[in-house]
């Protein structure tokens, strides 16, 4: 994941773990698409939308990730197949702390619904910031009807 955000740096990536107990088994690097031009951002609140349409879609993708539907149905049949559960949501912060935004909380908070309906488990939130960009930080979060309380993980 680390590198994955160091590769998209300056913009933000975004990507799911998936396995089983609590453990993650496999990796999905999942495209930010907020870059393309024409590109979904609805599921923003009213404000940073207003701030967004500013932006050039480059530098968009700065401060704000959207991620590929198509790669996502993807590598959620993948997880089916498979047998895997959902455990983790993460995406990078290139210029700011390791701790959701207002619109990750958003965002978040609106994906609990389709995870309820789709019978998902509920994943944590890891957030990479590369504000540091020699030393990272993750942190992860659950954030459930718009509550972020920080948890500890585990790297093995």
């Amino acid at each position: 994941m680390i590198a994955a955000a160091r590769s998209a740096a300056p913009h933000e990536c975004c990507g799911l773990l998936a396995g089983k107990s609590g453990e993650v088994t496999h990796h999905y690097k999942i495209k930010n698409i907020v870059a393309i031009e024409g590109a979904e951002i609805a599921n923003f609140d009213e404000a940073k939308i207003a701030h967004l349409q500013r932006l050039s879609p480059e530098e968009r993708a700065d401060i704000a990730f959207v991620m590929d539907a198509h790669e996502m149905s993807v590598a959620f049949k993948d997880m089916r197949g498979k047998q895997l559960e959902l455990q983790v949501i993460y995406h990078s912060h290139p210029h700011s702390p390791s701790r959701p935004s207002v619109t990750d909380v958003k965002n978040a908070t609106e994906f609990e619904s389709v995870r309820t309906m789709l019978n998902l488990a509920e994943p944590l939130h890891l957030i990479i910031s590369l504000q540091s960009p020699a030393s990272p930080a993750l942190n992860a979060f659950r954030i459930t009807k718009g509550e972020t309380t920080q948890v500890p993980y585990e790297i093995a």
